[in-house]
């Protein structure tokens, strides 16, 4: 590890850079806009609350990434993919909408799966994203903790934690309007009202209006159209109490709303697997056999061929936050967090990656039936839905001076969710063809292939559907101390206790329509009849329990329960060396709690707790008055990794697969990371960050078919990388204050470089799972007029339009398992202009 930070150091001296830091006034909770000039923002002023409290982001022996919103302001940091960008060890999956943290985090959307990187919204725990993505004008600052954070942020915490607090009701009357544009055509319309209302009262209102979001991210050859935002809408609305100086009781209630219809993130770059009707692995027709189109995205892949425009709504979106605290006297603080969030989220997708539509099959094809011509079509969709309600309920004491030598909290946490997540995959169309009457009637067969009685009908014509039902209630307590061994010296204990209880009920359905294989036939003078290469005549059949080899017949349903418990701890000492630097080590546990991949039957559907030993040193320092270094070292012994691998499903039959949730026994972590920040002159600021993470599979519970190559593949998946991680990650930003006088205003000059290097996304290493590395260059240009009420802003982002990659899979869109590799894309080349008045 040694070796490591002597590396990270001489990275630092040769090129220096900042943390994505500036300053933030942390009492108000107000925000200064890009008209201070870059030398007046100090990281010692930057303040943080790692540790429950606020305390100054170089003194806090945590490593701590912080965005505040005059910072976001100046370099154009909007969303949660910027901030992976400059954030050392944190990635980011646009098109699965997941964070992981130095290896640590979550793959898959499949419900039972809890986050790695816990979202806590104004202190409040929040599965989703979406707060850590809102625009500068809401949010006063982000602050992203590396390394597991189990003791005092607890719930999921066990890869780090992100705090988005807003900004909060001034003392004072205030607004500010802003519009944002694009060359796409991209409108955002926001704005906010700030001040006192009576007495001890203030408020505040938020609103938001737009964007429609980038909808040229591909050119789509095909029929399908992608219009932008429809709808898009947020607001927020805020009241503060102050009860004098000993209590203060504050209220956020926001509301959310968009549909969009667009063409996506993600493109199949690889040729349509077009020789084979029914390729193994597949229940439905192949939707690429025959087809003469070529897949545009092999040569250009920013180029894409569907049918069918995919959509996401959100809707029935409420969110409530509570914040109050009072001073007890004797230097005893209560603090209170309690909130609650429900939303309703829709998604679709085409599923095919074609625009193939109805065909038919006559004599002369390799497979036509002796039954006559029939029809099919393969438009694909997907629907995903995710319909969440969840609250919590927060308490904590603490002594309320941050300086005294002896500094101690300690709380209780409540929490409880249900999530309902359905998913099916269907034949979209008009349902004219055989296939969809073949569907939409099935016939159901036991486990082995006997015809039943009767058969549930299938009017969705979904070919896969599989739904989750999961009720979780989670307890916890804990504490942390810290004491000041001698005026330079201070070691830290904290330790906490979780229990989750878990109860889920998950149904699953296969229907099957093969009018070449072994299958059913309806034929009106007999009724149903067995023989194969029926035509048009061939049932659907719903294979649900032959597959699964499980007795009855019809849809699968299950229920699982269990309770998941564990310790998480802390344990650190920081000394002082001088007023500006600091060394550290911690060791932490980290722990998320086990449980169930539901929706897909999986043979073994629960996964134990994760955890993960963290060791870390670092140093936070000063050495000049202009200069900022910061560097962390960090070993993980990471057990139990919880993570997505496809296998054979049931019986292996008919070469199905599916996704299961697997223990991995052991993964080791090592990695070194440097911030810095310089002040060249008073003018003249560079930034950036570097960060190297090495994190390989030590030990796996078995050998693993690679569905990336034909056939049964058993391999090993030890020594094998993490997925999600790359090596290497660098950040660079340089920002100019551009001397105009004092009748002209201020101008700024910023420029960003950011790169990583190349990662998988599978646990295989596959080349299907693999995403080369990237880099991206993003620029703006900012003038505040004389009186500060005024500001332009010029920008471009992906400056030289670059392929940036934030996912990879194999086996998608042609169902030809092994053959087919789906990328994800960041946004290309965005061109467009921001105006704020103040007033």
């Amino acid at each position: 590890m040694k070796a490591y930070l002597f590396a990270g150091a001489a990275i630092a001296a040769m090129l220096p850079a900042i943390a994505a830091a500036q300053s933030t006034d942390s009492k108000s909770a107000t925000s200064t806009s890009p008209e201070a000039s870059p030398s007046t923002d100090r990281d010692d002023d930057i303040i943080v609350t790692a540790q429950r409290r606020d305390e100054s982001l170089q003194k806090v022996p945590v490593a701590v990434t912080v965005f505040s919103s005059e910072n976001r302001d100046k370099i154009g940091i909007r969303t949660i993919q910027d901030m992976s960008n400059a954030t050392p060890g944190l990635t980011f999956n646009s098109t699965l909408d997941r964070l992981s943290l130095r290896g640590v985090g979550r793959l898959t959307n499949t419900i039972g799966s809890d986050p790695g990187v816990a979202v806590y919204n104004d202190g409040l725990y929040t599965s989703s994203n979406a707060e850590a993505s809102k625009s500068p004008m809401f949010v006063d600052s982000i602050q992203i903790l590396r390394g597991p954070q189990g003791t005092l942020f607890g719930r999921n915490s066990v890869g780090g934690a992100i705090n988005v607090i807003s900004k909060r009701p001034k003392d004072h009357f205030e607004g500010e309007f802003r519009l944002t544009g694009d060359q796409y055509g991209g409108l955002i319309a926001e704005g906010y009202l700030s001040g006192p209302i009576t007495g001890g009262l203030k408020g505040r209102v938020s609103v938001q209006m737009g964007p429609r979001p980038l909808d040229t991210a591909f050119t789509n050859i095909g029929p399908a159209q992608g219009k932008g935002a429809q709808r898009r809408f947020l607001v927020e609305t805020q009241l503060q109490y102050d009860f004098g100086d000993k209590a203060q009781l504050w209220l956020k209630y926001s509301h959310a709303e968009w549909d969009h219809e667009n063409y996506g993130s993600a493109n199949l770059v690889t040729p349509y697997a077009t020789a084979s009707l029914f390729p193994s692995g597949a229940v439905v027709p192949n939707p690429g056999y025959g087809y003469t189109v070529a897949n545009p995205g092999v040569t250009n892949p920013r180029t894409i061929n569907t049918n069918t425009t995919d959509n996401d709504t959100l809707s029935r979106n409420h969110n409530f936050v509570v914040n109050f605290r009072a001073d007890l006297g004797s230097d005893i603080q209560l603090k209170y967090v309690g909130g609650y969030s429900q939303y309703l989220y829709t998604l679709y997708t085409d599923f095919d990656q074609t625009a193939a539509t109805k065909r038919s099959i006559a004599a002369g094809d390799p497979n036509a039936s002796a039954y006559g011509t029939y029809t099919y079509n393969p438009t694909y969709i997907q629907r995903y839905v995710e319909d969440k309600k969840y609250y919590s309920n927060e308490v904590t004491l603490s002594n309320s001076r941050a300086g005294d030598r002896f500094n101690w909290v300690i709380g209780a946490y409540q929490f409880h969710e249900h999530y309902y997540q359905p998913v099916s995959w269907y034949q979209g169309g008009d349902g004219t063809d055989n296939m969809a009457a073949g569907l939409a009637n099935p016939i159901c067969v036991d486990q082995n292939f006997g015809l039943a009685a009767s058969c549930p009908a299938n009017p969705l014509r979904a070919y896969y559907s599989g739904s989750g039902d999961l009720k979780t209630d989670s307890y916890a307590g804990f504490g942390q101390v810290d004491y000041k061994l001698t005026e330079q010296l201070k070691v830290t204990a904290g330790l906490r206790y979780s229990s989750d209880k878990k109860s889920g009920f998950e149904t699953y359905r296969l229907v099957n329509w093969n009018p070449v294989g072994s299958a059913y036939c309806v034929y009106p003078p007999f009724g149903v009849i067995g023989f194969g290469g029926c035509g048009p005549i061939t049932a659907g059949q719903d294979i649900t329990r032959y597959v699964l080899q499980i007795a009855g017949s019809g849809p699968a349903t299950r229920s699982l329960a269990d309770t998941f418990s564990g310790w998480s701890w802390r344990l650190g000492a920081d000394y002082t060396i001088s007023p500006n630097a600091m060394v550290y080590v911690s060791y932490n546990r980290g722990m998320k709690a086990g449980g169930f991949n539901l929706g897909s039957y999986a043979a073994s559907p629960e996964v134990k707790n994760e955890q993960v030993d963290a060791y870390e040193i670092g140093l936070k320092s000063r050495p000049t008055k202009d200069l900022t270094l910061n560097l962390t070292g960090f070993y993980y012994d990471y057990r139990n990794a919880q993570i997505p691998i496809f296998v054979a499903l049931g019986n292996g039959a008919l070469g199905l697969t599916t996704q299961n949730f697997f223990n991995i026994n052991k993964t080791r972590a090592l990695g070194a990371e440097v911030e810095a920040r310089w002040n060249v002159t008073p003018r003249f600021e560079l930034s950036g960050t570097y960060a190297y993470l090495d994190s390989t599979i030590r030990q796996a519970p078995q050998l693993f078919d690679d569905p990336n190559q034909p056939g049964n593949n058993p391999v090993s998946i030890v020594g094998n990388r993490t997925p999600a991680t790359s090596r290497h990650k660098l950040s660079a930003t340089a920002l100019y204050d551009v001397p105009l006088g004092p009748d002209a205003g201020s101008l700024y000059l910023a420029a960003s470089y950011y790169y990583r290097s190349d990662a998988y996304y599978d646990v295989f290493q596959s080349e299907t799972g693999r995403t080369p590395g990237w880099d991206q260059v993003d620029a703006r240009i900012t003038w505040v007029d004389p009186s500060q009420k005024l500001t332009l802003i010029l920008y471009t982002r992906n400056l030289f339009n670059t392929l940036g990659y934030d996912g990879a899979t194999g086996a998608n869109g042609t169902n030809a398992a092994g053959f087919g590799k789906t990328y994800s894309y960041t946004l290309p080349r965005q061109i467009g202009a921001e105006m704020h008045i103040k007033f």
